[in-house]
């Protein structure tokens, strides 16, 4: 007997069944892990998909392959329901038998050009849209252009100043439906993550808060990196990382300041190299030593003497990406320059990330103020502070953040959103 769309039955969280059925364009589903939003969105599309041929993208920020795509929820969905005599699940793409397509795109690779593919879309998922930078915006919400089309935005909110939060929480766009939702709303909410949510409460209630029941990141202290994340971090053992390896170089001038590198894999932190008053040729042959493998990126503070660095190490054939703190920061909407857009990648990486237990290290990174400036554009951005700022107050047995200048090169990408190693992607 060959199986039909009516011989489906298929559940989502209640709470969401008026926003499927809403005429606005773009649909907001807000709030904590464990809400189960991607399993209905999942859910949603998939049917919309066998009613009629659609052509769905499902988009996010940065999609280094399609693993930290939604693909994978979309997989176990159709397993789940029975779907498979419907959609064929490709390499790439999953396709129905009507001509329905699902694609996978990360935006921060994108420009005004090659995301013209996208036109003809009539729906679209933005995963994890917390992430998505103004540019990504501007350059895919004009994309999606065909009449009736329809846009669901799937996030857990970090700080009000992301570019999806302003837009449709802030400005209350009234094109768009909102639906806040948490654990609380969800009736498939399992006992392992029941389990995991009350360990955090129990840890951290005000970081739990922001986790589980989808509440803001305070930006009122003026600090970076909090030290309840930091330890976070610290905390971390990743035993079997996974992903690619950077190096981070923080070239000292000639004065006092400490040369330091730092080696990742993946999310963690595997080595770790420090000296001070040395020449530029002893600095190169370490840095080479320290890397091993020519294959690795390094980035290197693209100051007076790691510019000389640079030009040696580049002579002789290594991957070297010159960062100038001063610089121009990728995301102008938030960040005054690359220094302080560095400092608050790493902040949205600590809670997954593993770094070293160093007394010095932690201290630099949770004394590291930021305030708020008129930017180059005219409007409010943030800057993190000078060094010279940083010695006035810091308690430190260094008084230049050094180590922690080295830790945000490791962990930096530059050109891909700033984040580093592996996403990760939460299923509910």
């Amino acid at each position: 007997m060959v199986k039909t769309l009516n011989d489906i039955h298929v559940e989502i969280v209640g709470k969401v069944k008026p926003l499927a059925t809403s005429k606005k364009r773009h649909k907001i589903i807000v709030g904590g892990r464990g809400k189960g939003a991607s399993w209905s969105i999942a859910r949603i599309l998939l049917l919309e998909g066998m009613q009629s041929p659609r052509f769905i993208p499902c988009v996010r920020e940065i999609q280094k392959t399609i693993t930290y795509s939604v693909k994978k929820i979309l997989e176990d969905t159709i397993k789940l329901l029975g779907l498979e005599f419907f959609y064929e699940n490709m390499l790439t793409e999953i396709r129905g038998l009507n001509g329905t397509k699902f694609i996978f795109y990360g935006l921060r690779d994108c420009d005004a050009d090659n995301i013209k593919s996208l036109e003809g879309a009539d729906l679209c998922w933005v995963a994890e849209a917390q992430s998505i930078s103004r540019r990504s915006i501007n350059i895919f919400r004009p994309t999606i252009r065909k009449d009736g089309s329809v846009i669901w935005w799937d996030f857990n909110p970090r700080y009000e100043t992301d570019p999806v939060y302003v837009d449709y929480i802030l400005n209350e766009d009234p094109n768009a439906e909102v639906l806040w939702l948490n654990w609380r709303d969800n009736p498939w909410f399992t006992d392992a993550l029941r389990m995991e949510k009350d360990s955090d409460y129990a840890r951290d209630p005000e970081e739990a808060d922001h986790i589980w029941d989808g509440k803001l990141r305070a930006m009122g202290d003026k600090y970076v990196c909090p030290s309840s994340l930091v330890d976070i971090a610290i905390k971390n053992n990743i035993q079997q990382p996974e992903g690619d390896s950077s190096v981070g170089a923080d070239i000292a001038h000639q004065g006092g300041d400490q040369i330091i590198f730092y080696k990742r894999h993946g999310l963690k932190v595997i080595d770790k190299y420090e000296s001070r008053r040395q020449n530029t040729q002893t600095t190169v042959k370490d840095l080479k030593a320290f890397t091993i493998d020519k294959n690795i990126n390094i980035n290197i503070d693209n100051g007076d003497t790691g510019k000389a660095v640079a030009d040696y190490m580049e002579e002789d054939g290594w991957l070297i990406n010159r960062i100038n703190f001063g610089g121009k920061a990728y995301d102008e909407e938030h960040y005054e320059d690359c220094a302080t857009e560095m400092y608050f990648n790493l902040r949205d990486q600590l809670e997954t990330i593993d770094i070293p237990f160093d007394e010095e290290l932690r201290a630099q990174l949770i004394q590291r103020k930021y305030d708020y400036i008129k930017g180059r554009r005219g409007y409010e951005v943030m800057k993190i502070e000078r060094k010279e700022e940083f010695k006035k107050h810091a308690i430190c047995e260094n008084d230049s953040p050094d180590k922690a200048d080295g830790l945000v090169l490791c962990y930096y990408e530059p050109g891909s959103g700033g984040f580093a190693g592996t996403i990760p992607h939460n299923i509910f």
